[in-house]
């Protein structure tokens, strides 16, 4: 009964995490259509930058948890600290273009506002994405699988649109800085992307490892 019990307390605060950080991405990503338009508030980037603290807080409880009762677990325990750490790196890139918009000091460049925004919607397409197939990993393997090779190909999309967006960015021939900044920014989004790809094929490494679930 006492594993019962811990592996539902793994499971829900899983949930409580995954949940925090949809809810900080989702306001990353509108945050992101406002500075498209020009329309950015600042202010709101410390909303992004507080879901982090509270992932941590969360993460905290979660490995604490995931130390009291090791046989409770489908996975080794290693797995899941391994899981619990990349999808917290993925958060942390995630802030990091928070805290990077807060000092960004241009607009946008016109002329890259729609590939920007496809690559950002990309971006959060596969956080929600990556959330799913964690939850699919406890239940439906298959499921799980398919998720990933979704990311993967979502991936190489968004990294076509990374070297059109980056191609007209270098082009530029005034305020260097202002291309430097910029084609930092691109690549800002485009890491947690590439993070997220990484995590999917931990995962289906996991799906190799621990076959027949």
């Amino acid at each position: 009964m006492k594993s019962k019990d811990t592996h539902k307390s793994i499971d829900q605060i899983a949930k409580e995490y995954n949940a925090q950080f949809l809810e900080g991405a989702s306001v990353l990503n509108e945050i992101m259509k406002d500075f498209i338009t020009n329309k950015l508030d600042k202010t709101r980037l410390d909303e992004v930058i507080e879901s982090e603290r509270k992932c941590d807080r969360i993460k905290e409880k979660y490995i604490q948890v995931l130390f009291q009762d090791k046989r409770a677990l489908p996975f080794l325990v290693e797995d899941r600290y391994k899981i619990i750490t990349m999808v917290d790196e993925a958060l942390g890139k995630v802030e990091f273009i928070a805290r990077f918009l807060k000092i960004y000091p241009f607009d946008l460049y016109d002329d890259i506002s729609e590939d920007f925004k496809k690559l950002c919607n990309t971006c959060y397409s596969l956080i929600k994405m990556l959330i799913d197939t964690l939850e699919l990993m406890e239940t439906n393997f298959d499921g799980a699988y398919e998720k990933t090779i979704e990311i993967e190909k979502m991936r190489r999309e968004a990294r076509k649109l990374r070297y059109s967006l980056l191609e007209t960015i270098y082009k530029k021939t005034e305020e260097p800085t202002r291309v430097l900044l910029t084609s930092k920014l691109v690549n800002n989004v485009y890491n947690v992307i590439a993070w997220i790809e990484d995590i999917a094929d931990y995962l289906r490494g996991l799906i190799i490892k621990y076959p027949t679930r």
